[in-house]
Order: structure tokens, then sequence, then C-alpha cells
């Protein structure tokens, strides 16, 4: 394990931010902290950057001191920069900080500032950079030096669509290295699409961990299937389909609707599908589309933590 959290907590006054917190993170795993605002995912994350100390518990971690920081590579809500200082510089100071060979600086950089679109402008003091920019210059500096432990809080943050792509690609070639990389989020979507494992949390307590796709299994969620048919048959055939638990029916403005609410097999809902068609067919019906909607992350969230969660 690069990382091993025992019985953490972390008070704040009255307020516990951590409460008993045991989690690993492995070799080449991206670990999702997943959860709403203010359930504990940015203290954890300061926590293991030895940033802030735990008041019980302990942290075990691969380095102490310089090693540490050698090794990780962190972005949190707030980067610091030199804004008198250009975009290069700070980038150059905080990859000679890190003790990278100067003589990989500049080509390690030159490729991450094209990557994050910000060539153009590294040579521009980072007064002038938006939000925006100056969260991408500091993800620049918190990669460029090849860390095995990667500590990112809310990272896609202020970050458009092309450079939230970027990350991502940067992530999984991180931990296809063998980097251990824990960032959070409360976007769902990013989670699942990221995420070798996802651990829950919400007012400190770490509620549950696993595999996002072994997360959603747990809850023995529902498939829902919309069809809209061409006109009304007998529903009775297609409650005969094994795995479907109800059937309904109504009309809308736009047509004739089944909905069908099943516990698919293995098989999966599109070979499901394939059978609930066919029980139409068998009534002389005919489908004009289908819509099919599986339980996800979001409902692991919702189930765990009684809200709903962003899905930008």
């Amino acid at each position: 394990m690069v990382v091993a959290l025992r019985d953490v907590t972390k008070r704040f006054g009255s307020v516990r931010a951590l409460d008993r917190v045991t989690l690993d993170v492995g070799e080449g795993e991206i670990l999702v902290l997943l959860g709403p605002n203010g359930s504990g995912k940015s203290t954890l994350l300061k926590v293991v950057a030895r940033l802030i100390p735990p008041d019980e518990g302990t942290v075990v971690l691969p380095a102490d001191g310089r090693a540490m920081l050698a090794s990780t590579g962190m972005l949190f809500d707030h980067t610091a920069h030199w804004e008198m200082l250009t975009g290069y510089e700070n980038a150059r100071f905080f990859a000679r900080s890190y003790g990278m060979d100067p003589a990989a600086v500049h080509e390690r950089l030159e490729t991450l500032f094209h990557l994050f679109d910000l060539r153009e402008r590294w040579g521009d003091p980072v007064s002038t950079y938006s939000y925006g920019m100056q969260r991408k210059l500091g993800l620049i500096e918190a990669l460029a030096h090849e860390p095995s432990l990667i500590l990112l809080d809310e990272p896609s943050i202020g970050l458009d669509y092309r450079a939230r792509v970027t990350l991502a690609g940067l992530l999984r070639t991180a931990a296809r290295r063998g980097a251990a990389v824990v960032f959070s989020t409360n976007d769902v979507n990013e989670a699942a699409g990221l995420a070798d494992r996802v651990a829950l949390f919400d007012r400190g307590w770490l509620l549950v961990s696993g595999e996002p796709s072994a997360l959603v299994r747990s809850l023995g969620a529902k498939v829902t299937i919309d069809l809209r048919l061409k006109a009304p048959v007998a529903l009775r055939p297609l409650g005969e389909v094994p795995g479907v638990e109800s059937v309904g029916a109504e009309e809308r403005e736009d047509g004739f609707y089944a909905t069908v609410i099943a516990t698919p097999d293995e098989a999966g809902p599109s070979s499901f599908l394939a059978r609930i068609v066919h029980a139409v067919a068998g009534e002389g019906g005919v489908v004009m589309g289908a819509e099919i909607r599986t339980p996800g992350l979001t409902d692991v969230f919702l189930a765990y933590t009684g809200e709903k969660p962003d899905a930008s």
C-alpha cells in the first residue's frame, strides 16, 4: 500500500471532520473521495499530505520529510503562485523544488503547458491569468515531476471540458506507471468515469468504499425500460418475461407507452430489452423507441447520504 489510514479522527472544535476513518490506497489505483460539501474529503487529503496532523489514529506513508515531498503532487482549493512571475517560472520553481532533474524540466513543462492549452501564455505574469488558467497551472505544478502519490482536491473546478479530458488522461497515465491517485469530487459522473474505487463520505464518516459497479450492484436497484409503442398492446406477455417485476401503461402526448420495471439477468439490459421487444412483437405491437434507465453511482450517493449529487 502507498497510503494506509487507521482509525483517523480530526476535529475542528466540536466538529469531527473525520471520524475513525480506515482506508488504504494502493499502487496504480485511482481512488475517488466522493461526498457532499463538508463531508471530510478535503480534510482527509490534507491529513495524508501532512499539512495537518490527525488528532487520533495513524497515517502510514512510504516516505518522510523531503522524500515525501519529492514523491507527492498536490493541488488544493487555493493555488499559491508568485503573481509577478510568469507561469513557466512558477512551474519551473515547483519542479525544481520537488527535486526534478534540471535537464528534464523544460521538456516536461512544455508538454504539459501544451496539453493544458497554456503554451502561448507561459511567458505572461500569473497576475494576468484567469481562475481557470491558474487551476491549470496548479495541475501542471502538481504533475510535472511524475509523483508516485497524487493528491488533488476537486481538481476539475474551474476547468473547461477539454482540460478535464486532458486531466483524466494524465491521471490514467500516472496510474498505469504505478502512481497512487487520490482526488475528491462531488461530481458522480467524474467519479464513475475515472475511479478504480470510490470512497463515499458524509459528515466525517466513511460510509462505504468499493468499485463503482460493485457499489451499484449492492443496492439491488432495478432497471426501468420505457417503450414507446405504435399502438396499445396486451401487457400480460411482457409481465411473463423472466426478470420483469411490474408493467404499466399510459398514453402521453407523443404516443402510447409501456413502462417495465425489471431485474435483468447477467446478459445485461440490452439483451433483456430484446426479449421485451420480442414479447411486444408477439402481440402484434410495434416498438417505436425505447429508453433504458439503469441504476448508477448517483443512486449509491443518494442511498447513503440522502442528498442528490452534482452531475455536471
